[in-house]
């Protein structure tokens, strides 16, 4: 193997198939002065002719013939191994987007578990500011936020949270403010806003069958963790869906006020790309296994 003229072996195998030097050098990017080069080093080498001419076609000598086929052979399979080890390490790439809500509040807090359970594969976190720009030709996972199902045509989609929003505060505004054991007290609270979601309070007022008082109306957020950061900063009450203020309130810094909630048909949906390599399927179904089973 050592002293293998591989570089001609692989021109030889060229022109055998082609039955020309014009197509092997075409193939290969050289020259055809470059391909006779080659082969007659290696007839040099083997010490015997492999190929005639007669007038303008090339004629192969039969145990030329049987050395280009086990060079096909040969070279064939290292191909198909050289592209399954290939693939192999792109299975073990994995590029999430995530909506900066479940990416600060779920997802990152989170990873390491994955890490530790998955060490062979590499994951690159990215934000989907909006959740309506990702591009499944660079992501291969995405986590949106929707009002209702979204039904796209290059993803399977689940439900990966429920987007149903209760009204918290942190544990000091409600010590400092409260109490707030009725929605009537609630009402007369500080209202922190979603500018995504303008309409939270007004819903939430409806259906506590209370009246906005004009004086309360808060600062609008235009991002979730914005809103999140001036709830847990004791700024206000805040509409926050409870799938991603978990850590929040388990540890108190965060504190459910009512039962009475908003937005229950919306969502935060898992979009999985359809079309993927065989390693990477695998790779993106751990991850959307273990995802699950920490959705609880």
């Amino acid at each position: 193997m050592k002293n293998l003229p591989l570089k001609a072996l692989q021109t030889f195998e060229a022109v055998a198939r082609h039955k020309s030097y014009q197509g092997a050098a075409q193939e290969l990017y050289v020259t055809p002065s470059a391909v006779s080069h080659q082969i007659k080093n290696l007839q040099q080498w083997l010490d015997c002719p492999l190929f005639e001419r007669k007038g303008n076609q090339l004629k192969i000598f039969p145990a030329a013939q049987k050395l280009a086929l086990s060079l096909s052979l040969s070279l064939g399979d290292i191909a198909l191994a050289c592209r399954l080890m290939r693939e192999q390490q792109q299975s073990t790439k994995l590029v999430i987007a995530a909506i900066p809500a479940v990416a600060t509040c779920w997802l990152i807090p989170r990873l390491t578990d994955f890490q530790r359970l998955h060490p062979e594969i590499s994951l690159r976190v990215s934000y989907a500011i909006h959740g309506t720009e990702i591009d499944f030709n660079e992501v291969d996972i995405a986590f949106i936020y929707a009002p209702k199902p979204p039904q796209p045509r290059d993803s399977h989609v689940e439900l990966f949270r429920s987007a149903e929003s209760f009204p918290v505060c942190s544990a000091d505004f409600l010590r400092n403010h409260g109490p707030f054991n009725s929605a009537k007290q609630i009402a007369s609270a500080s209202f922190l806003q979603d500018a995504v979601a303008a309409e939270g309070w007004k819903e939430w007022l409806h259906k506590a069958n209370c009246a906005l008082a004009p004086q309360v109306a808060g600062p609008s957020f235009d991002d979730f963790n914005l809103l999140r950061s001036a709830a847990l900063a004791g700024q206000g009450i805040a509409l926050c869906p409870l799938a991603m203020i978990e850590d929040d309130l388990s540890s108190r810094r965060l504190v459910q006020l009512s039962d009475i909630s908003v937005c229950a048909s919306s969502g935060y949906y898992m979009l999985q790309k359809s079309a993927v390599q065989p390693g990477a399927a695998t790779a993106a179904k751990l991850f959307r296994d273990w995802v699950f089973s920490n959705n609880n």
